[in-house]
């Protein structure tokens, strides 16, 4: 299958499945698990140690995306609705540690081999929440701006294909990812 079959019938799978064909909804999980699994790998490479088990951290934001009607109308919009999920995901884990490690008696636990372990927190942990609180307050200033740095470095598109995403041209994708590199660093060197 092609990458424009591929593309084509994610956004036929979406209409069909909010148009009310159950088994859609099946087929575009089947469809999309190996990409969301990639955003997940790329997503914890960048914490730089395991935090939770990739296969695990798409189960659990697929659980939350396909629980109900989806209201994505592409392909594109349903990896950034997509890669959300697993941000937020990935911060509601780090967020049970934390508690944690403040007596909360949360246990994390993971399906391989490390079933029944506990978590700390760690300082990676929560240099990642420094990160994501960073994002936060970009998208609450440069909502454009954040969406373009998400669809980077979480899903990895390209530019273009961010441009396309976006309804926006690749020179604005380049200023747009320039300028939140640059809010970003500030943001948490400060």
């Amino acid at each position: 299958m092609t990458d424009e079959e591929t593309k084509g019938d994610v956004t036929r799978l979406l209409h069909a499945w909010n148009g009310g064909d159950s088994d859609a909804r099946d087929a575009l999980y089947r469809l999309v698990y190996g990409e969301l699994k990639g955003i997940a790998l790329r997503r914890l490479a960048h914490m730089g140690r395991s935090v939770i088990d990739p296969t695990e951290l798409v189960n659990e934001a697929l659980l939350r995306l396909l629980d109900d009607k989806l209201d994505a109308q592409n392909r594109q919009h349903f990896f950034r609705i997509a890669a959300t999920a697993i941000r937020y995901t990935l911060i509601d884990v780090i967020r049970q540690r934390q508690a944690d490690k403040r007596g909360g008696e949360v246990i994390i636990t993971s399906l391989d081999s490390t079933l029944g372990q506990n978590h700390a927190a760690t300082p990676a942990d929560q240099r990642w929440m420094e990160v994501e609180q960073a994002l936060v307050a970009l998208d609450g200033a440069y909502p454009r701006q954040c969406r373009v740095i998400e669809l980077a470095f979480l899903v990895g598109l390209k530019q273009q294909e961010i441009a396309e995403a976006l309804a926006i041209n690749v020179r604005t994708v380049e200023r747009d990812l320039s300028f939140a590199k640059a809010w970003l660093r500030e943001h948490l060197s400060s």
